[in-house]
């Protein structure tokens, strides 16, 4: 049975790497195109699918969501989700507490998936992050990023999630990211062509431990976008991770 994924976010970057990937799996169709009324009017449409700023418009044409986009958009979606009572993927990052705190409230209604990094390696990163975490307590730590020169948020979603199992492993606090006294130090570069790297590095006074991942195409993420999308249509409403997607399907 084929699953049909409307894409939030259609025209960007993700979008298209999506859609262009979608070419590889038999049982997926991008069948609606979701994106701004100004982007969708200042292109041709050849892509041979619906083009909307509004996904309750065709509410039949799909079955589930991905969301690449921005958190304001992103919101808008998932509330439209909410409505339809159709699960959605989530890709973006960039939210704010109150943002994160009405995705976890439609979560109690439909299923959402969100992840930061869709990129299974990245996952697999994380995992291992973990268990060097728990023996590494006391070892200062820095993480640095490299991205395009057009992405928004600064660190990456990816780095802040990688704070995060440190901290979590470490039974501390993250804190404000921005403030001197947070645990931890971030290093955020953005440079023309860089699609992501990840390095997470662990210094004490007579050694250094580094933990390195580098997207080398943009297909990894679209591929776990629509894997993770296939996945969460069946699920039973609730917050899903992407590592709740591996354990299950590994």
């Amino acid at each position: 049975m084929i699953c049909k994924i409307a894409m939030n976010g259609f025209l960007g970057r993700m979008g298209q790497s999506i859609f262009h990937e979608s070419n590889n799996h038999q049982d997926v169709e991008i069948s609606l195109g979701c994106d701004s009324d100004k982007k969708i009017n200042s292109i041709e449409n050849n892509f041979n699918l619906t083009l909307t700023s509004n996904i309750t418009e065709f509410t039949e044409l799909f079955d589930v969501v991905i969301d690449f986009s921005l958190p304001i958009p992103s919101i808008a979606t998932i509330n439209k989700c909410v409505e339809l009572r159709k699960a959605i993927t989530i890709g973006t990052t960039g939210f704010d507490n109150d943002q994160l705190d009405i995705i976890s409230k439609a979560s109690k209604t439909i299923p959402i998936l969100l992840a930061p990094n869709m990129s299974q390696g990245v996952n697999v990163t994380l995992k291992s992050l973990a268990s060097m975490s728990k023996a590494l307590k006391g070892y200062k730590i820095l993480i640095k990023e490299i991205h395009h020169i057009n992405k928004v948020d600064s660190p990456s979603g990816t780095a802040i999630k990688m704070a995060q199992v440190i901290c979590d492993s470490q039974n501390i606090s993250l804190g404000d990211i921005k403030s001197s006294k947070c645990p931890i130090k971030f290093e955020s570069l953005r440079q023309d062509t860089e699609i992501g790297t990840h390095e997470v590095i662990f210094t004490d006074k007579n050694d250094e431990i580094r933990l390195i991942h580098i997207a080398n195409d943009r297909s990894i993420f679209a591929k776990g976008a629509i894997l993770t999308a296939k996945w969460i249509k069946d699920q039973s409403p609730g917050l899903y991770s992407y590592n709740d997607f591996m354990e299950d399907i590994l």
